[in-house]
């Protein structure tokens, strides 16, 4: 049953988990916070994710979260993490509560390992600035032949890798000549392999494997959303190092976040336009209200803005939709302070001093 909007009121949109630390939870090193989640060192190479409801668009956390992002973010990473565990394993112990998983300690390796089926986004914008279209461009180290149009499928499912971070994190010649303040700078694969150990990689064959085993995943999850009604039209996946040095899947598994998610039934070649109509179900609903404004050319501008509420609405219910469609399952919308709905998840598990 799609998320009934008209429940979604004004206490509760202001019924969010902001990002912070909470001095409750018992640690063992001081936590970490990165632009959506918490994580806490809690002992025993465990981890406590906490997932607030933060939004990040154009790489600025906006001053309004969504309510319910957090919980249905990692509900789809965890009917995914569960679906693939025998492509490879992966962090997630269990959940323990609505924004919180108890996952394994695992050592990130640098690279954001990212996939796409279609020609859209960042990719569809470096194509057409180099001529693509007429003379075909080399993308993160891939041919793209001269023909496509924009949200065209690929040929074939593409590996355009990008750095986790900025490129002054990286002591790389081919990172020479990029602005050291660059976030996440694209990458190709033999630049991986060459500087294997400056992103957190412990064999240069690694990044090989964790290519095959990310195409497997992109193949057994846009088969699975295609059922559903959904294409995959792109998606990123991290991965890490655990104790033992076993490679394991972290952080989140194609998420609205993380992915680009199409409509099947609305994807179709519009003549007039020249290009392929899609229509998404994902973060991007976010990133064209801002550039729409032109906000996203100020990030001082975009993290005091003040998202509208319907526009909040509008995402709460693609967020919602598409996890029920992915995993069977609804979130509750509810006023109880969600803050408080976690901590006494996290009481239960012992976590609290």
């Amino acid at each position: 049953m799609p998320i009934d909007r008209s429940k979604i009121n004004k206490e509760v949109l202001e019924n969010t988990l902001k990002r912070e630390v909470w001095p409750e939870v018992k640690v063992i090193a001081p936590p970490k916070m990165g632009k959506v989640r918490t994580v806490y060192d809690v002992g025993q190479d465990r981890l406590l994710l906490v997932s607030s409801d933060n939004l990040s668009t154009h790489d600025v956390v906006q001053a309004r979260q969504v309510y319910g992002k957090g919980e249905n973010l990692d509900a789809i990473s965890a009917f995914y993490f569960k679906q693939t565990q025998g492509i490879i394993p992966n962090h997630l112990s269990r959940t323990l509560g609505p924004n919180a998983w108890l996952t394994e300690k695992a050592k990130p390796i640098l690279v954001e390992m990212v996939f796409r089926k279609y020609l859209t986004g960042s990719g569809w914008k470096a194509y057409e600035q180099a001529n693509g279209p007429e003379e075909g461009t080399d993308f993160c180290g891939v041919w793209l032949r001269p023909g496509y149009k924009k949200n065209e499928m690929l040929d074939r499912v593409i590996f355009t890798p990008t750095a986790k971070g900025q490129a002054k994190d990286f002591s790389i010649p081919e990172f020479a000549g990029i602005d050291p303040e660059e976030d996440d700078p694209k990458l190709a694969l033999d630049v991986i392999r060459k500087n294997y150990q400056a992103f957190g990689l412990r064999r240069p064959e690694d990044i090989d494997a964790l290519q095959e085993i990310s195409l497997r995943l992109y193949q057994a999850i846009h088969s699975d959303l295609r059922q559903k009604g959904h294409l995959l039209a792109d998606t990123k996946w991290e991965f890490g190092y655990l104790p033992d040095g076993r490679l394991v899947l972290i952080d989140e598994c194609v998420t609205p976040d993380s992915s680009r998610f199409w409509s099947v039934s609305e994807y179709k070649f519009n003549q007039a336009k020249n290009e392929f109509t899609v229509v998404q179900d994902d973060k991007q609903h976010f990133r064209d209200y801002i550039e729409k404004l032109g906000l996203h050319k100020d990030k001082a501008a975009l993290a005091r803005y003040q998202m509208p509420d319907e526009v909040l609405i509008d995402g709460i219910v693609k967020y919602g939709n598409i996890r029920e469609a992915i995993t069977g399952t609804q979130m509750q919308i509810t006023t109880k302070p969600r803050k408080q709905v976690v901590l006494e998840a996290l009481a239960a598990e012992g976590l609290l001093v």
